[in-house]
């Protein structure tokens, strides 16, 4: 004697499997994008901390050179009862001063040069970052329709929370790949969200 499944049960059991099916996958990949968020906002941290330091060094190396520039302006004057060798000894001083005033700008260029570079490379993660922010918002949201689907037993419930995920998951991709997500849309959301 074989029992058979009535049809309702079979549907309810087909849903109750795609809904299980969807959770594993989208809480797996929303782990795998976790990690990689919070190893993006490490790197960002530490793009911010470069940038940070490099326009300290810009602004240190302004004040030295100031104080090199000032040092030399001092030293064009000639003492009174001045020997040759003490005129020639200032004239070195102040020559090495004026040195360092070259040195000094030159290195605060770079300075600025590297600061710029990081708040650009700054720039490029938090956009990565924005997709995974988007990406896990929108597959938690994905998640809980799928709990809601699981009690309400709604086959246009599950469909409905395809949505969401399918967002979560091409926003996911698109930060993997390096992908360019600015579209109005995304940019609009990204926008409210902040």
């Amino acid at each position: 004697m074989s029992a058979s499944v009535p049809e309702k049960d079979s549907g309810n059991s087909r849903l109750e499997s795609g809904v299980g099916i969807m959770v594993v996958l989208l809480a797996t990949f929303l782990g795998i994008c976790s990690v990689k968020a919070g190893n993006i906002g490490q790197a960002m941290d530490k793009k911010q901390v470069e940038r940070n330091n490099n326009w300290a060094w810009y602004q240190a190396r302004t004040i030295r050179s100031t104080v090199y520039e000032c040092s030399a302006d001092e030293l064009k004057l000639a003492r009174p009862g001045e020997t040759a060798e003490a005129k020639q000894a200032r004239e070195a001083l102040q020559k090495k001063f004026l040195d360092d005033v070259v040195r000094q700008r030159s290195e605060r260029e770079t300075q600025k040069a590297d600061a710029e570079k990081a708040e650009a490379d700054y720039e490029a993660l938090a956009k990565k970052d924005d997709q995974f922010d988007l990406c896990e918002a929108a597959l938690a949201i994905g998640l809980a329709l799928f709990g809601v689907t699981a009690l309400t037993k709604r086959w246009w419930m599950f469909v409905f929370a395809l949505f969401p995920a399918a967002i979560g998951v091409y926003m996911g991709v698109a930060g993997f790949m390096g992908m360019d997500t600015d579209l109005p849309g995304v940019q609009w959301v990204l926008e409210w969200l902040a």
